[in-house]
């Protein structure tokens, strides 16, 4: 297996990051075990189950007080975000105590939408939702940021977990250029990376909530079994909340998953992988744009230049890992591999190739769901995104590079436009 050098990666992408000076003013705000009280009497819960979450609690902590210029508020919102991992621990380690039956559910067969960001992987997994609750099992965005179900819900009641995420920092509605970029909202399918923060041990929280190179390096060199165990078991809790599998199968996204194949692979065995294709040279500064307007409450000035050369370094690695593990595990029989132009222009034919590949052919009713999807959610509805190469400090020359190999094999399906 091909070893990539991270600290040579880091390295190079630090001359893009000064330091803030501001590790004294941050490390007394950033203390694991003030967030962990705070958590215990939030939950009114005191076991974790066990304690391998606190070295990367305190790696992170420790990380993002060294590298991140947070706002005001990005600092309020983070330290929040600590805690309602800390607290959704508590609350899952509660349920697994109680019902150890959720370890029996099987969810070894999701259908997983991968690709670098800004490929349609979003289109593809939101219109594979489209399919009613009867039919498959959805990650939404609500249960993506509050997994743990709140205590003390009337029956019959509204889930508060729902209202909770139209509030949350990662809810799209009020900031026009995310909006544009990134429709996020309380109902819609969301990554499911994003339950893997609370374990503090995945790359998550880097690309998404607190841009820190040290952290990042940290956690590339760490095995990543455990986050996978860790999500495997959060598809199971979810699916126990809902009733059970009832034959349903799983639709789901994580552009983080080319990193980490053989991971995904080992915990979900029977997964059907959909690759998105599009070109890095669109894709990299389409997702540096993204980038920025995510972090833009987190910091007190969003660089273009470090956000930039943070998307090239960080997706041209992930990129490096998901080409060499493809070969070494001879996954292209696994893989659908679709092209950004027909999930953009062939969208509901595609769908129905691949229910039929997975042995779910859909019915009349189920194609008039996709195809209503497809109206509704024409490409720019919410206003159109707008990037180039320069904005971001970035050559054509640097993108060949860094994606070499990825673009030689796959150059048939990545139509720049």
């Amino acid at each position: 297996m091909h070893e990539i050098d991270y600290s040579a990666v880091c390295d190079s992408l630090r001359s893009y990051q000064q330091p803030t000076g501001r590790y004294a003013e941050l490390i007394p705000k950033l203390q694991a075990d003030e967030f962990i009280d705070i958590a215990r009497r939030e939950a009114q819960l005191d076991d974790f189950g066990d304690d391998d979450f606190l070295q990367p609690l305190r790696s992170l902590l420790d990380s993002v007080a060294r590298d991140v210029d947070f706002s005001e508020q990005g600092l309020s919102g983070f330290r929040d975000h600590i805690v309602r991992c800390l607290v959704t621990k508590l609350r899952m380690q509660d349920d697994f105590v109680r019902h150890p039956e959720i370890l029996e559910e099987d969810v070894s067969d999701p259908i997983v939408v991968i690709g670098l960001p800004r490929t349609g992987t979003t289109k593809m997994q939101r219109i594979l939702s489209s399919l009613s609750d009867n039919d498959i099992q959805k990650t939404s965005l609500w249960k993506m940021i509050n997994p743990a179900p709140f205590p003390n819900v009337p029956a019959g009641a509204t889930d508060p977990r729902i209202f909770a995420a139209s509030t949350n920092e990662l809810n799209s509605e009020g900031r026009p250029e995310y909006h544009a970029a990134h429709m996020s909202t309380a109902m819609e399918p969301e990554e499911d990376g994003l339950m893997c923060d609370s374990t503090f041990d995945d790359w998550v929280w880097s690309s998404v909530f607190a841009p820190s190179v040290n952290y990042y390096e940290w956690v590339m060199k760490r095995p990543q079994m455990p986050v996978y165990e860790h999500l495997h078991r959060m598809y199971q809790y979810l699916q126990w909340q809902d009733g059970g599998r009832r034959n349903r199968l799983w639709v789901t996204k994580n552009v983080q998953h080319i990193a980490h194949l053989e991971e995904l692979l080992e915990f979900f065995p029977k997964a059907t992988l959909i690759h998105c294709h599009r070109d890095p040279l669109v894709s990299i500064p389409s997702l540096a744009k993204l980038t920025m307007e995510v972090w833009r409450p987190v910091l007190r000035t969003v660089d273009p230049q470090f956000t930039g050369q943070a998307m090239r370094l960080w997706w041209g690695t992930a990129m490096s890992r998901y080409m060499e593990s493809r070969r070494r595990l001879s996954l292209d029989e696994r893989i659908i591999d679709v092209p950004y132009q027909r999930i953009r222009h062939d969208a509901v034919n595609l769908v129905q190739e691949i229910f039929a590949q997975v042995g779910r052919p859909l019915s009349s009713d189920q194609l008039a769901n996709v195809r209503q999807w497809e109206k509704d959610n024409e490409q720019h509805k919410n206003g159109k995104h707008e990037y180039s190469l320069q904005a971001f400090g970035l050559s054509d020359e640097q993108i060949r590079s860094d994606f070499s190999e990825y673009m030689e094999r796959f150059d048939s399906m990545l139509d720049p436009t």
